[in-house]
């Protein structure tokens, strides 16, 4: 039985119809499964990957009894996958008779209640820094007799974050087998069940997690696996980027702090480990690692953002505060943690004292790595602003980071190459059936991996010929060189082309200050049309709930940026008309970016090229992806950004997009003429 076969019966319970292209892929991750390496698939909207992958990778799974590790990048895809998707392959595969199948879902060590921690949070809430959480506390207790999962997504009632904070599971103050709640930790029990698991659902934060304790040559959070399926695998190389650095925030410290010993000015009395187990000294140490650490954190952001601060990123100062600011302080109060720990009322308070010391060594460790420049010109070291501090009109560094200039290497070397078979796949990771920037952002160019890295573009199923027209101002002042000029007309344009819709409109920008100019300008229009706006960061309203308001008001138009490009799925006539302002470059500023390009021009390559143009290709994908949601929708899509047909390198983008039909627009709401432009 082929797999197209092995499929049927879950389209069918799907209620979905067979697709070939999800038959096609399917096929060759099974082929790539057997035979091993790296197989990059881009598979349009509407494929149905999630079954393509699934159903042969418990196959596997069964044949060869080894777990396969699934990481997607989004909440919703995971809940999908997990809720959806996964018990109907599970079905398929148990009836059909290839054996029993199993799969969990892990999430990252934060999500889950240690009920160590919780039983001492409950003895001791008047002395920890836990300020009125005693109704949350009891609240958490009666919960976890009866929670099966135990992760904070799970909880019934809102909590906050300093009381999880004090409850929750904690590599620092973890025994393992040696605590006396090991056989019904959330975390550990989850583990357990993981290892014998055939399918093993993560988030990509989670996978990055693992493979940031291998390198460091401990004990990973996934049992071994050597099969992984990356879905929204554009996502990886960035976030490789940011996971696999290392930080050192003014919050982490402030939190030590409180769990140590502050002044309750409530009750007139201290709180903290310190108050609990009260050693000579131990106030004086604290309050000078607090001086010490809010000098430090002020004196780098002083030195970073002179001039004018803004709250962008600023490269690391050469001359910083030496490690010993902080880690003369650090290790006083490490010394007096130890011998608090001797004289602990309790054994909880005892292992309670040595986690927070493992945490102090942990903060001088980083702080030694980024100051002293480890990765040297492999790394970009960087510094944030603290945003809050900025209003109040103080200058403060948030964090300083540092941060791999290419993680390429370090997934090739340290995730890549120690397992047997890799699926990437996606939306968008080729341009134009061209998957060279991908790769490249993998390590997988190298002509030593190049031969085991195959690739496969399966188009969408839906008639993109039927289903949209594309339109495309004939003439429109350049973006960058006439601004005004340039948002005046995308005013009017927006304006017109709402109008048309009568709402029902994504209207996606690549910057806030623009979304909010044109929101402002274009809102009385639609005031007047009885249509509702909404705006992205308005009133407070988050990303789900805007999404929510927009899908029961089918009028209704949303202005959103970065977060709305991707990952939002709205079928039917709520969603019929797309503007998409601007081409979605990467704005060329930040320590990071700068020193990237500058290291791409040591090697003698057009950042542009290499890196901006194929970014922004990919984005585009993703924006002009949300419209068409299923085989009856059908919609406009208004590209207002004239270098699509000004640039020379403006036909890339088009030539990325699905193929459709094309309109021409001599000024706003008038078509000049129609063509089909060729893709691919």
């Amino acid at each position: 039985m082929n797999i197209a076969q092995k499929l049927q019966p879950v389209v069918r319970d799907s209620r979905l119809e067979n697709r070939p292209q999800q038959n096609q892929m399917a096929a060759a991750i099974e082929e790539n499964l057997e035979k091993g390496g790296f197989l990059m698939v881009e598979a349009g909207t509407g494929v149905g990957k999630s079954f393509a992958y699934l159903l042969p990778a418990i196959e596997h799974a069964l044949k060869e009894g080894g777990p396969v590790v699934v990481s997607t990048h989004t909440l919703t895809l995971q809940e999908q996958l997990f809720q959806k998707d996964l018990p109907l392959v599970l079905k398929a595969v148990n009836e059909e008779g290839y054996g029993t199948a199993s799969a969990i879902l892990m999430k990252g060590r934060g999500n889950y209640l240690s009920r160590r921690r919780l039983k001492l949070a409950l003895e001791n809430n008047q002395q920890l820094e836990i300020e009125g959480g005693d109704a949350d506390l009891v609240k958490v207790q009666e919960w976890s007799m009866s929670s099966m999962e135990g992760t904070l997504s799970a909880l019934p009632f809102p909590i906050r974050s300093e009381v999880w904070a004090e409850v929750k599971s904690d590599p620092y103050h973890c025994l393992g087998s040696k605590c006396p709640t090991y056989d019904t930790c959330f975390f550990h029990s989850t583990r357990r069940r993981a290892g014998g698991a055939h399918l093993i659902l993560v988030n990509h934060a989670l996978l990055l997690a693992d493979l940031a304790l291998k390198m460091e040559e401990e004990q990973g959070v996934l049992p071994p696996y050597q099969v992984l399926i990356v879905d929204e695998a554009h996502h990886l190389p960035a976030l490789a980027t940011e996971h696999l650095g290392t930080s050192v925030t003014h919050a982490e410290c402030m939190g030590l702090v409180k769990r140590l010993l502050f002044d309750d000015k409530n009750t007139e009395g201290h709180k903290g480990l310190f108050a609990l187990m009260p050693v000579s000294g131990a106030g004086d140490a604290v309050m000078d690692f607090k001086k010490a650490a809010d000098e430090f954190f002020t004196e780098i952001g002083l030195t970073a953002m002179k001039g004018s601060p803004v709250n962008k990123p600023y490269p690391l100062p050469e001359q910083t505060p030496g490690v010993e600011k902080l880690s003369d302080p650090l290790r006083r109060i490490e010394s007096l943690l130890e011998l608090a720990g001797r004289s602990a009322s309790s054994e909880e308070l005892q292992l309670e004292t040595h986690g927070t010391r493992e945490e102090c060594r942990a903060l001088v460790k980083k702080l030694s790595f980024i100051l002293d420049r480890a990765w040297g010109d492999e790394s970009c070291y960087v510094v944030e602003p603290d945003a809050n501090a900025l209003r109040k009109g103080e200058v403060r560094a948030a964090n300083i980071k540092a941060i791999p200039l290419d993680a390429s290497s370090l997934l090739r070397e340290h995730l890549l190459s120690s397992v047997k078979s890799v699926v990437f796949t996606s939306a968008t990771l080729s341009i134009g059936d061209d998957f060279s920037y991908f790769k490249h952002a993998l390590g997988l160019d190298d002509p030593d991996e190049a031969q085991r890295v195959r690739t496969l573009a399966v188009g969408s199923p839906f008639n993109y010929k039927k289903q949209v027209t594309l339109f495309l101002p004939r003439s429109m002042p350049h973006p960058r060189r006439e601004e005004e000029k340039y948002i005046r007309e995308v005013i009017e344009y927006t304006k017109a082309s709402l109008k048309h819709s009568h709402g029902k409109a994504f209207v996606l920008f690549t910057s806030n200050k623009m979304m909010r100019q044109v929101a402002e300008a274009v809102r009385p229009t639609l005031d007047e049309m009885r249509i509702t706006s909404l705006v992205q960061g308005e009133d407070g309203w988050d990303r789900s709930k805007l999404l929510k308001v927009f899908r029961e008001d089918v009028d209704s138009v949303l202005f959103g940026v970065n977060s709305f490009w991707e990952g939002v799925d709205v079928p039917g006539e709520a969603l019929s008309n797309l503007i998409i302002t601007k081409l979605p470059f990467q704005v060329p500023e930040g320590p990071l970016v700068e020193a990237r390009h500058a290291r791409l021009k040591e090697q003698g390559l057009e950042p542009f090229s290499v890196e901006s143009l194929p970014e922004a290709v990919l984005r585009l994908k993703q924006g002009f992806g949300r419209l068409i949601r299923s085989a009856t929708d059908v919609g406009t899509v208004t590209l207002l950004d004239p270098r699509v047909t000004t640039e020379r390198w403006g036909r890339v983008f088009l030539k990325a997009l699905p193929e459709c039909e094309t309109v021409f627009l001599s000024k706003p709401g008038t078509p000049e003429k129609s063509a089909t432009v060729k893709r691919r």
